[in-house]
């Protein structure tokens, strides 16, 4: 279990500032021959990297708060730290996504990381990303955990080159990770949900 990458944080003091202050910190960056940019979202979570993983980890709730989720099932366990779940995504104008997503988490002392990789879909051509969680203890002293949240998406549309839906495609990113900084928060704060999510998450980590 202990594959996790060490951080490698590179925000501006303009940027840390923004995270301390509760605000997300959305960068893009471009990809050769890519319609869609990569997105990475960094944010303040006021609960533990290791309670953040256990809300995060538990798939079958994401269709409760994620953006735009109908559908979160998982429909293959790989292993107990590997997961495939299906997933259906709503997207105007053109029709629902469906798509499997491979989960797959690791730990590496007080750092938690969740890789994904896209194994199927409707129309999308690729999906890859991570989603890193670290101590991070704030300038005005509050301790909790700093989010890394990667995605890179290789559309399958031909409508997915519009500006509205690209602009769309990167907004959504944004929201997904203030959903989950948000859903967090309020899971860590009922004891016997978290208890039962990080019994869930010791096992799948478990030697």
């Amino acid at each position: 279990v202990a594959a996790a990458q060490s951080p490698v944080l590179e925000l501006s003091a303009v940027q840390r500032e923004k995270v301390d202050r509760g605000e997300r910190v959305v960068i893009t960056e471009d990809r050769a021959r890519a319609p869609w940019r990569a997105v990475t979202v960094y944010a303040y979570i006021a609960a533990t990297p290791e309670e953040s993983m256990a809300v995060f980890a538990d798939y079958e709730t994401h269709a409760n708060y994620l953006p735009s989720i109908r559908k979160s099932r998982i429909s293959r366990v790989v292993d107990r730290a590997t997961t495939e779940v299906d997933y259906t995504l709503a997207i105007p104008i053109v029709s629902d996504e469906d798509y499997t997503v491979r989960n797959q988490i690791t730990r590496a002392g007080a750092d938690y990381r969740m890789d994904w990789v896209m194994m199927r879909a409707s129309s999308t051509k690729a999906t890859t990303g991570h989603a890193l969680l670290t101590p991070w203890t704030t300038r005005g002293g509050r301790v909790g955990t700093l989010i890394e949240y990667h995605n890179f998406v290789t559309p399958g549309s031909r409508l997915a080159s519009l500006g509205f839906i690209r602009n769309r495609s990167l907004r959504t990113v944004d929201e997904t990770v203030g959903a989950l900084v948000k859903e967090i928060e309020r899971v860590r704060r009922d004891r016997v949900t978290i208890d039962k999510r990080l019994a869930a998450l010791r096992t799948a980590l478990a030697p």
